[in-house]
């Protein structure tokens, strides 16, 4: 073989490993090293560094509120497995929005699920509310799985808001859904935006004084079950006559005395639907106690549709506030249909306007009686 054949084997070989070299790099996920392996590096919620797949094409979400956030981020396609709760979706809007749901393969009891029932379907990623790190670390170790950790949040006080928000970003980059994160966040931030700013400036001695009774929380309770933090006064800085101190500055649903509203004597009170029967008993039963109070006298009682179910309904809490606004401040809400507003509010977070659907269910923005 003459020097000639060689020098033009060996620029051949020289250019196929040039070739490969580039398709290789052309191909490789874009990224830190741990990236172009197939996997990123993450800090969950809790604190805990996580190592989960660059490409998530199957996901299970576990406890309370986890598939909620998983399908405002539009991602109820990679869903692979539902905890039992969702064989019933009625009265958590994401689940009656997505029937499928139901018909996935069950992974265990709610609050967490079964290690076994979640490893058979075999996801690329866990989400969990759970927030005990050791919880998160045994789970994972057992299924050999990633398990991401999300503080769930809220919508009563900023610092909740921003938590909600926080637990949004890292599904966005876990799911390489960061544009979908953002969407979400900008358009709550922009309906809270509008509610403060329709009523911010109006002075405290023109708003009327309102109570919400037959909150919800683990189950339904009656008339005396309110909260100080009550999301769609705090987002229409409405007159709440139950302050902190009265709740022992609790962001979460308390029981007040019987004694002590008749001493508020709210002007205007809000019954949450899914306690209304037991706010009926209890005001017949309490007739002398009740019975004087100006907003059952004057017929100003209003249903609002209940939030707490299987942790914070986001899309229920700003539905119910702009109808709170609708009632206390007409003329600042003037040009809002609730029943339109209700349905687009719906329709961005879940995909599907479900207001006709909720008043099936609770009963609709109108005046109730409690007597």
């Amino acid at each position: 073989m003459n020097k000639n054949t060689l020098s033009i084997i060996a620029i051949v070989v020289v250019a196929i490993i040039l070739v490969s070299a580039f398709v290789v790099l052309l191909w490789a996920p874009s990224g830190t090293p741990g990236q172009q392996s197939g996997t990123q590096q993450i800090i969950d919620m809790t604190g805990r560094n996580v190592t989960v797949p660059n490409n998530v094409q199957k996901v299970i979400a576990v406890n309370p509120g986890a598939l909620r956030l998983i399908t405002y981020m539009d991602a109820s396609d990679l869903v692979c497995g539902v905890e039992e709760v969702e064989s019933d979706p009625n009265g958590r809007p994401y689940a009656m929005a997505h029937p499928e749901y139901a018909t996935l393969p069950v992974i265990g009891p709610q609050f967490g699920g079964d290690p076994e029932l979640i490893a058979a379907q075999a996801p690329d990623v866990v989400f969990t509310t759970d927030t005990v790190v050791s919880n998160l670390d045994a789970l994972q170790n057992q299924l050999g799985i990633p398990v991401v950790g999300i503080v769930y949040g809220g919508l009563d006080t900023p610092e909740l808001r921003q938590t909600f928000y926080d637990g949004l970003t890292l599904i966005g980059k876990v799911l390489h859904k960061e544009s979908r994160a953002t969407e979400v966040i900008n358009y709550v931030k922009g309906l809270i935006d509008d509610l403060e700013e329709r009523t911010f400036d109006i002075p405290d001695a023109d708003k009327l004084s309102v109570y919400v009774g037959g909150l919800s929380s683990r189950g339904n309770h009656g008339f005396t079950s309110t909260a100080a933090y009550y999301a769609p006064f705090t987002l229409t800085n409405s007159k709440n006559v139950i302050i902190p101190a009265m709740a022992q500055n609790s962001t979460s649903v308390v029981n007040i005395d019987v004694e002590v509203l008749p001493g508020l004597n709210p002007q205007v009170i809000f019954v949450d639907y899914n306690g209304l029967s037991l706010c009926r008993e209890d005001v017949q039963k309490h007739a002398a106690v009740y019975g004087s109070l100006d907003a059952i006298t004057n017929n100003c009682t209003y249903g609002v549709m209940g939030y707490n179910w299987y942790h914070l309904n986001f899309d229920v809490v700003l539905t119910d506030a702009y109808y709170v606004g609708k009632v206390l401040y007409p003329n600042q809400f003037a040009d809002i249909d609730i029943a339109q507003k209700a349905n687009e509010i719906y329709e961005f977070l879940v995909g599907t306007p479900l207001y006709e659907q909720m008043v099936q269910l609770y009963g609709p923005f109108d005046v109730v009686s409690l007597r």
